[in-house]
């Protein structure tokens, strides 16, 4: 005979039960749910029942994602979605309860039945919602080692935090999965654009404030059902449940960003906050929460990288892309112990002297499959991971290494010099003059041997602590160069602040220069080099391709050059080559 499902209810003063034959039930304070329950506490649709080829389950609130009022217990726990078991204790509100009883035969004539009505009694009577506290063995008591949840609700804002969000975000998913394939929702991960800045200018007390009233207006544009969380810091996600198509969650991300643009007053000051957001919806099939809050997360970092202030879609593309790039990291996590980097180095020359002076180290990747990969396709990444730490000594401790080996050969002139770039992680680790001081040492590196290169983007990022590592490095021994200057927005006045030893002039203003005397370019270049000497400060022009290039800037009295006219970056090897050589001046002038 089979197995008959049976809940078996306590409301008040009323006993009752009920047979489950159906795949699927509402329980609640509403005509419309299946099993009703007229008490107040109870919430309309306060709980719903599914069933599945491996049992039975217990769901908080409905299967479009909205949650009960109140909450529900299972056995003493509370609980979003649980899977149901012979005796489970289900607790709705104060009085009103349900034991879950699996069983052969007429329900209404089982003994068992009628036994089990007079322990869920005595349950009863002891009013202890926390604890399921039944003295008899036919009765599960819960265990002891379960501990009960904290409440799933962010302490500054009062929104529920990231375990409730990805609880509920479970819930939908497992209904999509197991009861209606057709039902679609989609997860917004928002980030506040600029919110340092309101922390470092402001202070955090303020910062504080400004995420407040930040969260309350997120929670005004939702629609009923949906749902917003704090996931941490200035992160928030959103669920847009119960979609018909994509449509809806964008047309919430355009009222989001329409409404979270509008001025704020905080500390008397009017703020002009901005959200970026990424979308990532069920309709890519997606089969864990992980992995859509993961995807949600790439498309709002391509919304930040797309200029922040904005929403992006993600889609199948951007999943490649972001599979790639997954590869990709574990790939450079593998190259740097397999010791798969290489360093290249391309000559600097002195215009005045037509002489060789030094090398700008440039790091690249022998890539097994791929080849030869250039910085610019995974220092990013570096970065994002940490890796650039490793990295970045690696490449001091190896320019340095081959500067030594050219330092004995008695071929090649003295005082040659070697430039490494660094990134602005780089520069802000606190470890950075200690490492250089050991690989200095390790070598024997005189003063001025090592130069260090940043761009002109990251000493202005945050100028102050450029100044206090650019005057550590002075103590050392290291020359700063600020490389692609004039990209930025800086002046040569306020780079004056900065102990710097010499100026690269970006590749841009030197491959513009033409033979026209209203070449905006090349005024700019010469503006530059006329002001960084009245400093004090060496000017070295990058990209340096043809022969006019070359006398112009001689002409216009520019100390080093760099470029494609002298040499490509070469190998070790090859470099080594030319330092033996010494460069081969082959022009008139």
């Amino acid at each position: 005979m089979a197995s008959k499902k049976i809940l078996l209810f306590k409301a008040k003063d009323n006993i009752f039960a009920e047979v489950l034959t159906r795949k699927i039930y509402t329980i609640g304070r509403s005509h419309h749910d299946d099993i009703f329950l007229a008490n107040r506490g109870v919430s309309r649709c306060h709980a719903s029942i599914y069933f599945t080829d491996d049992g039975p389950w217990i769901i908080d609130g409905s299967f479009k994602g909205r949650n009960s009022t109140n909450g529900l217990l299972v056995n003493g726990q509370k609980v979003h979605q649980h899977q149901l078991h012979q005796y489970d204790i289900i607790t709705f509100c104060r009085d009103v309860y349900a034991i879950f009883l699996e069983g052969e035969g007429d329900a209404a004539s089982n003994q068992a039945l009628e036994e089990v009505l007079h322990k869920i009694a005595a349950f009863i009577s002891l009013k202890k919602t926390s604890k399921a506290h039944i003295v008899d063995s036919a009765i599960e008591k819960p265990d002891p080692k379960i501990k009960p949840q904290k409440l799933q609700f962010d302490d500054l804002t009062g929104l529920p935090n990231r375990s409730a969000f990805l609880a509920r975000v479970r819930k939908s998913l497992e209904f999509k999965k197991k009861i209606s394939e057709d039902h679609q929702f989609s997860i917004l991960f928002i980030d506040v654009d600029r919110f340092k800045m309101v922390n470092d200018s402001l202070g955090h007390l303020a910062g504080d404030q400004f995420l407040i009233q930040l969260s309350k207006r997120f929670t005004a544009c939702l629609r009923s059902g949906d749902m917003v969380a704090r996931l941490g810091g200035d992160e928030f996600g959103i669920l847009i449940d119960d979609i018909d198509d994509i449509n809806e969650s964008i047309g919430v991300a355009q009222r989001l960003q329409k409404d979270i643009a509008k001025p704020l007053q905080l500390d008397h000051q009017e703020i002009y906050p901005s959200i970026s957001i990424g979308i990532a919806s069920t309709y890519l099939q997606y089969q864990t929460v992980e992995d859509i809050l993961r995807d949600a997360d790439t498309a709002m970092y391509n919304a930040k990288k797309a200029g922040k202030a904005r929403f992006v879609l993600f889609d199948e593309n951007m999943h490649r892309k972001a599979s790639d790039l997954l590869k990709l990291d574990g790939d450079l996590r593998r190259a740097v112990e397999n010791q798969q980097l290489q360093l290249y180095y391309q000559p600097i020359v002195s215009l005045k002297e037509k002489s060789l002076v030094g090398f700008e180290a440039l790091i690249r990747w022998n890539h097994p499959e791929r080849g030869l990969l250039s910085p610019d396709v995974f220092i990013p990444i570096s970065e994002e991971t940490n890796l650039i730490y490793k990295i970045g000594i690696w490449t001091i401790n190896e320019a340095c290494r081959q500067l030594a080996l050219w330092k004995k050969n008695a071929v090649i002139q003295p005082n040659l010099y070697v430039n490494v770039n660094i990134s602005s992680k780089q520069l802000s680790d606190t470890h950075l003059i200690k490492n250089i001081k050991e690989v200095l040492q390790k070598y024997s590196i005189a003063p001025g041997e090592l130069k260090l290169e940043i761009t002109e983007s990251i000493a202005m990022e945050d100028s102050q602590h450029t100044i206090k590592v650019s005057k550590q490095l002075g103590q050392v021994g290291v020359p700063l160069v600020i490389d692609d200057f004039g990209t930025g927005y800086s002046s040569l006045s306020y780079l004056n602040r900065f102990p710097i030893d010499t100026l690269k002039i970006d590749r841009s203003f030197v491959s513009d220069i033409d033979i026209t005397n209203e070449n905006t370019s090349l005024n700019i270049t010469h503006s530059i080099i006329s002001l960084a000497h009245s400093l004090g400060v060496k000017v070295v022009a990058e990209g340096i391709e043809n022969a006019y290039h070359l006398a112009y800037l001689k002409q216009a009295k520019c100390d080093f050059g760099q470029g494609f006219l002298f040499s490509k970056p070469v190998e070790a090897e090859a470099a080594t080559h030319l330092a033996e050589a010494g460069l081969k001046w082959r022009w008139k002038f």
